[in-house]
């Protein structure tokens, strides 16, 4: 299989993934509250919290320029996000960074990370930035539309559209980047099988994720 047809096998329907986003039409309704916006900062922070020791377990477990380079990246805008979150959003919203730290996470939230744990612990290069491909492709997408929504409505604090706003894009190092990973995999043996099985996942545990930061709720708990 080319580096491409990997991409494609994990079939993720980026514009039903959007069109579905509960928190997108939410906004498009003008229903957002700042209890969400909360939920929502919250959710991130904890997130990123698991993501920051996957990006950097996966660099110390794939040192070679092409996989790290890619992990490395990652990282940094991980970092970056955490800074605009730490530097106004979440203070816009009335929370503060040590209140965040000591939250309870919520069952949806707490799956996500586990998984991206596993992915950082079990998966090969290629297969983890398959998944971090994914993911970016489908949070970047959500995000774009969301900055444009939110952007209208005056409960939304400025600081919270920007740190929206600023994941328009699915930066090129990310989106065209990953190939070049793959194809280091499939040189190094990584088996072919292994490389969509964590990407296939990003859809429905970002769907979760997003669910419970509108509702409150576990979406496994509705039997979804």
């Amino acid at each position: 299989m080319s580096a491409t047809s990997f991409i494609d096998a994990v079939g993720a329907d980026v514009p039903k993934h959007v069109r579905e986003n509960e928190f997108l039409a939410l906004a498009r309704e003008g229903k957002v509250t700042k209890e969400h916006l909360r939920r929502f900062a919250l959710a991130e922070f904890q997130s990123q919290e698991a993501e920051f020791a996957a990006y950097g377990l996966l660099l110390s477990r794939y040192h070679h320029e092409v996989p790290g380079g890619f992990f490395s990246f990652v990282a940094y805008e991980l970092m970056q996000a955490r800074h605009r979150m730490v530097g106004g959003a979440a203070g816009s919203v009335g929370m503060t960074p040590d209140e965040m730290r000591h939250a309870p996470i919520e069952p949806a939230v707490k799956r996500f990370t586990e998984f991206i744990s596993w992915v950082a612990l079990h998966a090969g290069p290629a297969e983890a930035a398959l998944l971090a491909r994914t993911d970016f492709t489908l949070w970047c997408t959500t995000c774009a539309e969301l900055a444009d929504a939110v952007r209208e409505l005056d409960e939304v604090p400025q600081e919270i559209v920007s740190y929206i706003d600023a994941y328009r894009e699915n930066p090129p190092e990310v989106a065209d980047g990953v190939l070049e990973v793959i194809e280091y995999g499939l040189a190094q043996g990584e088996p072919e099988e292994w490389i969509t099985r964590s990407a296939v996942r990003m859809d429905p545990a970002l769907r979760a994720w997003w669910h419970n930061v509108v509702t409150g709720e576990d979406l496994d708990d509705k039997g979804a």
